[in-house]
């Protein structure tokens, strides 16, 4: 590496990008942390040295801003997206806006390799707005010359939105909802071992445009995740079926509510799986072996078991 190889990390603040940016710097990368909200976060990264990393605020909306902020950059990572769609912060901004000004700025600055995260389960069949956006947003980066589309599956880690979203409801509910039967397929993906198939793409050499489908080695269905989660918390759970039909009702009715449970375009997104499609593995490309569901959703479940911890 050279050393005065810079990386930009678009949305660098998030829970991926925090995973990402520490590893960067403990590789000896110089890193741009580019966010809408670096002033309002506290970041700390343990790994970084005194001027290896500089905080950017910048919104990928904003094609100047970031034509600026990115110069000088040999490579670009993507990680903006947005799972509920507002005003503020739109599919339509954050995903497609966001990369057709990327593409356009990496162009302009001579970047040598633009890596984008994207979403499994996305498809032309999808007809929610998140997939059609994160689609669009897709093409926009292939007309990058080199260019890696990342695509993994539900991303876990200690502070994730989705272990711990559930693991509070299975123990405060005694009754959980299951959307159509919660046969949704995942291949959950731990956050040190997206961080590593992200650190391995970096010096993939590309004759073409590469699409990554990145996932854990266990494919589970919703109700099998739910199923571990109430074992792990030694609690037993009635489950309610929920056609979609019914939960895209009620979805409708929450939407209304200050902060989103459920939205409509989440009911239509859980009707497709999140799984890998072999003919787009990232494993055709790069070694790594992913860790075990089991394993890394048994550590963070801990903090729900232990006595005086969260919900106990």
């Amino acid at each position: 590496m050279n050393d005065k190889e810079i990386v930009s990390v678009i949305g660098g603040s998030g829970f991926i990008g925090r995973y990402l940016v520490d590893r960067l710097l403990d590789l000896g990368y110089y890193v741009k942390v580019i966010s809408r909200e670096t002033g309002s976060k506290k970041l700390f990264f343990p790994s970084s040295k005194l001027g290896q990393y500089s905080l950017v605020n910048c919104n990928v909306i904003d094609f100047e801003i970031l034509n600026k902020v990115i110069k000088d950059s040999t490579i670009v990572i993507n990680l903006v997206g947005v799972l509920v769609s507002n005003k503020k912060n739109s599919f339509e901004d954050a995903h497609v806006k966001g990369a057709r000004n990327l593409v356009k700025a990496c162009l302009k600055n001579n970047v040598e390799k633009l890596i984008h995260i994207s979403a499994l389960g996305i498809s032309n069949k999808n007809n929610s707005e998140y997939s059609k956006t994160k689609i669009e947003a897709e093409k926009y980066i292939k007309s990058f010359g080199s260019s890696v589309i990342i695509r993994p599956s539900v991303v876990c880690g200690e502070e994730d939105n989705f272990i711990n979203f559930f693991a509070k409801q299975v123990k405060l509910s005694p009754i959980i909802p299951l959307i159509g039967s919660g046969s949704t397929k995942f291949q959950p993906i731990f956050i040190a071992d997206l961080v590593e198939i992200i650190i391995l793409s970096l010096k993939v050499k590309l004759k073409k445009n590469l699409i990554l489908d990145v996932g854990g080695p266990d494919v589970l269905s919703f109700k099998d995740i739910l199923d571990f989660i109430s074992k792990e918390l030694e609690v037993k759970r009635l489950y309610l079926d929920v056609s979609f039909g019914s939960a895209s009702k009620l979805a409708y009715l929450l939407e209304k509510l200050t902060t989103k449970i459920l939205t409509v375009d989440q009911v239509k997104m859980l009707k497709f799986d999140s799984v890998i499609n072999s003919k787009s593995s990232f494993k055709k490309y790069l070694n790594h072996e992913p860790n075990s569901f089991y394993i890394f959703a048994k550590n963070i479940l801990k903090k729900y078991k232990l006595k005086g911890g969260h919900l106990s």
